[in-house]
């Protein structure tokens, strides 16, 4: 059975796993909504 510093040890680096994906994915969202108000910007004919 794995002692106490090594679960903890598991947990940071479980949480620094999920923080990295949870940026990802962000970046990925924030990327596509950008894209999606450039095509609506750009079909529109507005350049805002």
């Amino acid at each position: 059975m794995p002692d106490h510093s090594e679960r903890d040890a598991v947990k940071t680096v479980q949480a620094q796993a999920n923080r990295r994906l949870g940026w990802i994915l962000g970046s990925v969202a924030i990327a596509f909504f950008i894209g999606f108000m450039v095509k609506i910007s750009l079909l529109s004919g507005k350049f805002a």
